[in-house]
């Protein structure tokens, strides 16, 4: 399968079209430098660079509207069925996690946010996390909103 959840922001830098192509999506489409928007097709595994007026109304979409917040939008495009790599998790058990030798090095606690950076991660492996949802993305990057 692939990415998930359509979704797009209102800002176009040449930084962030690299972190999505680092996620694994592709330009669809001529590459832009104004100030528009990009869309994510997760479908395809493409994004695309846009103008502003072709922002859908909220009732004509399902694709997430992340305002200007880049970290938001890069956890919602990240979004996979096929991987754990990239994605967010939140701690539902508190516990201590183990280290390669076996000791207790450190204590996770309930509500507590990871980041997993890939497949070998613990959290992508441990029955004491939970994948974030678009819902939870939502309200834990909203106070990151520039």
């Amino acid at each position: 399968m692939g990415f998930t959840t359509p979704c797009f922001i209102r800002k176009n830098t040449p930084e962030l079209r690299k972190k999505l192509e680092e996620l694994g999506y592709r330009l669809f489409g001529a590459e832009l430098n104004e100030d528009l928007c990009i869309f994510t097709e997760p479908e395809y595994g493409l994004y695309s660079v846009e103008f502003f007026s072709n922002i859908p109304h909220p009732d004509e979409t399902d694709s997430v509207d992340c305002g200007t917040n880049e970290e938001l939008f890069l956890a919602i495009a990240a979004l996979r069925d096929d991987t754990n790599e990239n994605q967010w998790f939140i701690c539902d058990v508190n516990h201590w996690d183990r280290s390669d030798n076996g000791e207790a090095t450190v204590y996770a606690e309930i509500g507590e946010w990871i980041f997993c950076k890939s497949n070998d991660d613990d959290c992508a492996r441990d029955n004491h996390y939970h994948k974030a949802t678009v819902e939870e993305l939502i309200e834990h990057f909203k106070e990151k909103e520039e």
